[in-house]
This record gives C-alpha cells, structure tokens and sequence, in this order.
C-alpha cells in the first residue's frame, strides 16, 4: 500500500468504529504500517496522540445523539464505550464545559467548543503540522486544471504544476509578492477523481494569458494548518480535516486550497499552509 494512503486508512477506520473496542493494533493493521511508525506519524500530524482524538471524536458524535430525547443519556454513553454514565458526564464535561444532561437541556444554545489560539493546542516542534483560524478576504487566482486521482497515483498533478510553472513566466503581474495556490474543487474533491487547479494569485485587472482559467475564491473562514516539508500532500490533507473535525468544526463545501509563500518549487518537498473551509 503506497505510504500516502496510510493515515486516510486509519482515520476512516476510526471514523467507522468509534462505537467499537479499537485498539492500536486494529488501526496500524488497517493502515498497513506498524503499530509504532503509526503512532509517530499521528502525532507528527496532529500534535495529539490517538487515545486523544478518539475520544474527542467519541465526545462529539455524543453530543449529536444527546439530540434525539428518546435515547437515554446511559445507553449514548454505553453506546461509545464508557464504562458509566460518571466516566462519560466527567469526559463529556472536560470537552463542553457543561454536564450532558444540561447540554440536552440547552441543546439550541451551547456552542460547540472550538479551537481559538495555537496555545489550545500540545506543544509541537518543526515537524509538526501548527493549527490556527483564519478570516480570509476575497481574492482571485488564475491557472491550469486537470483532472486527478487520489494521491496523484497517476502523476497528473506533478505534471500539472510542471506545465503550469514552464508557462506562470507569461503572467505580467501587476504585485510584487507572488503565492502560488494548489485548489482541490469542492464538487469533486472527495471522489476518487477530482479537478486540481495549480495557481498563481494576482490582481484583478491582471491579463491571464490564453489557456489558463480564473477564479475568484470568496471571502471565508479557514482552518488552517501550517505543514512542514517532512510531511507529504495526502497525509496533511488526512491529518488536518480529520483534526478539525475531531474539535468539532463542520466543514463547508468549498475549496479545500494548498497556499505556497515565496519560492516554490514542488509542491511535495515545500512548506505550505493548507486551508480547510469551515461553518
């Protein structure tokens, strides 16, 4: 199994289980790799160990069933394998601030507790991948598509930023400052085929040259992860969404955008910072 799929294998494996015993062994095993190179690649990613994210995912899949009245509080804790309904009110507690009972008794107005600083977060070093939010203004980019395939199996995406990058030359840009932008398309990016678009942002007065295709990104609101060089494309896709959502943010259907500072070179080997649309 090619390594990028890897940490996809597991979070879906953990997503589909959350009501079931799950251990280590049953995740590396999914994902095909072993038990201790999973570990460190999880915490690579998240800055959060596995026990961690399952139970926040437990946490907030608990929550939606606290939504039905006629589930009671000790067959939704029993349900996701708290041993009682104390060990389920204390967890649930540490996560909502407030008891499940009270929660289901206010349902309509306790908000979902939210990552708002860096500092919410573990303590990460440089190979870590670093979350924020991020309030974003509209802007407008212009660039080459094709069609792809999950984790570029087939190169396309490699090939497209090569052509993209021999033709950018041609772009007479009106700023100083260059970002180049990798756009995996909301109507397809989570089919096994999907559009990619490899991008430049400019102004927009900006003449975009025959062939390339502009587009405006709209002003939203972003879970951001900034990833470091050491972690690949796929994985840093797999890592921050299901981060996000295992902290309780729902993800909106928009583009999901690879933001590329300064000197670019490829898109695998390069720092970037990844933006996951969110509610």
């Amino acid at each position: 199994m090619p390594k990028e799929q890897s940490l996809q294998k597991a979070m879906d494996y953990i997503e589909k289980n959350l009501t079931k015993d799950i251990s280590y062994y049953d995740i590396a095993r999914e994902a095909g790799i072993s038990v201790p190179h999973f570990y460190r690649l999880f915490k690579r990613l998240t800055g959060d160990t596995v026990g961690a994210y399952i139970l926040r995912r437990r946490i907030f899949m608990a929550a939606n069933d606290l939504i039905d009245h006629n589930k009671s509080i000790v067959s939704i804790a029993f349900e996701y394998g708290f041993e009682s309904h104390d060990v389920f009110t204390r967890a649930f507690r540490r996560v909502y601030g407030i008891s499940p009972s009270k929660y289901r008794k206010s349902i309509t107005s306790v908000p979902l507790k939210r990552l708002t600083t860096i500092s919410d977060l573990s303590v990460m070093d440089e190979h870590q991948m670093k979350f924020s939010l991020l309030q974003t203004e509209g802007f407008v980019v212009a660039g080459l598509e094709c069609r792809a395939v999950q984790w570029d199996s087939d190169g396309a995406v490699g090939k497209l930023w090569s052509e993209f990058l021999a033709r950018m030359e041609k772009i007479q840009l009106i700023q100083d400052k260059v970002t180049m932008y990798g756009i995996c398309e909301h109507e397809t990016c989570n089919d096994e085929d999907f559009t990619y678009m490899a991008a430049i942002g400019m102004d927009s007065g900006t003449v975009v040259p025959p062939g390339m295709t502009k587009k405006f990104i709209s002003p939203q609101n972003f879970f951001q992860a900034s990833v470091p060089d050491c972690i690949s494309t796929p994985d840093a896709y797999a890592g921050a969404i299901g981060y996000a959502k295992s902290l309780g943010y729902t993800l909106k259907d928009n583009d999901i955008i690879e933001v590329y500072d300064g000197v670019f070179q490829n898109p695998d080997v390069n720092r970037f910072r990844l933006l996951i649309p969110i509610m």
